[in-house]
């Protein structure tokens, strides 16, 4: 009998179980790595994530989803049993969020978009929306929020997340004139969002504020270790490290970076908006 005639092929197909296997468990492995810990975001953004999700709506609705970062946001929705439309101006976040929509299973309840806000068109209406940190990259954000409103039905919900106007700046960042993909406007403390909602027919229910003092710090040394090759050995793990501990952080009042907004769509004729109501701090609360 020649080597690596039959005696190989018998070797091989024994191999073949193992080998599958082994692919299997290093595909999910990386899958739980990418996708579950995700340790491309910041410590800040994953802790955001977390603080929006508890206004997530479980169950077999339809969430739209603008500016997905990825699919990280996306999965939160599908994981609880959403149907999810994207809407995403940046092509390979396109991309990469309809490859780990795919990549975790759920890819009979995505629809991927591509394109500005302002320019998709939608022929069907949602029970929630999900934006996090997109309005202040576009300059028309009145036209936006009067576009999410006519995308609701009446009792959806906008899960909206925005840099403060006062303090949502921080070292190295800047505005830009134009949509260029970076910051047209700092950001929003709450009255400015309030009167657009008052107009376009949505109700804020809650309002917080985070990122306050000893984040904002996490947050520089969190970017400045990421920023170089030399130092992004050690950005990583600080990062890591840092997320069991920023709810502890953030309780340090003072300067927030970020708020997020839940508001509501009213029913016709339900009356108006209620600005200003205990419920909705200003951002007189996050003055030092």
């Amino acid at each position: 009998m020649e080597p690596g005639s039959a005696r190989d092929g018998g070797g091989d197909q024994g191999n073949a179980e193992p080998t599958t296997i082994r692919q299997f468990v290093a595909r999910s492995m990386r899958s739980f790595v990418i996708d579950r810990v995700a340790p491309q975001l910041l410590a800040f953004d994953s802790y955001r994530y977390g603080r929006t999700r508890p206004f997530l709506i479980p169950g077999p609705v339809r969430f739209l989803n603008i500016g997905t970062g990825g699919g990280l946001e996306t999965l939160a929705l599908l994981r609880r049993g959403n149907h999810v439309t994207t809407i995403d101006i940046d092509q390979g976040a396109v991309v990469r969020t309809r490859a780990r929509v795919e990549r975790c299973g759920f890819g009979h309840r995505h629809v991927g978009l591509a394109g500005h806000v302002l320019s998709v068109v939608l022929d069907e209406l949602f029970d929630g929306i999900l934006m996090c940190e997109v309005l202040e990259h576009i300059k028309n954000d009145f036209a936006t929020i009067e576009r999410l409103a006519n995308w609701l039905v009446p009792g959806g919900r906008l899960i909206l997340s925005t840099p403060t106007a006062s303090y949502g700046t921080l070292a190295g960042d800047s505005i830009s004139a134009v949509e260029d993909g970076g910051h047209v406007r700092v950001g929003y403390d709450g009255p400015e969002l309030d009167a657009m909602f008052a107009e376009v027919g949505l109700l804020p229910i809650r309002r917080f504020f985070l990122g306050h003092r000893l984040v904002r710090a996490q947050i520089w040394l969190d970017r400045r270790l990421r920023s170089h090759a030399s130092t992004m050995l050690f950005g990583i793990p600080f990062s890591l490290a840092c997320r069991p501990w920023m709810p502890w952080l953030d309780a340090i009042p003072g300067r927030p970076v970020c708020q997020v907004t839940i508001a509501i769509k009213q029913h016709p004729r339900s009356g108006d908006v209620a600005v200003g109501s205990p419920s909705m701090p200003g951002p007189r609360h996050c003055n030092d």
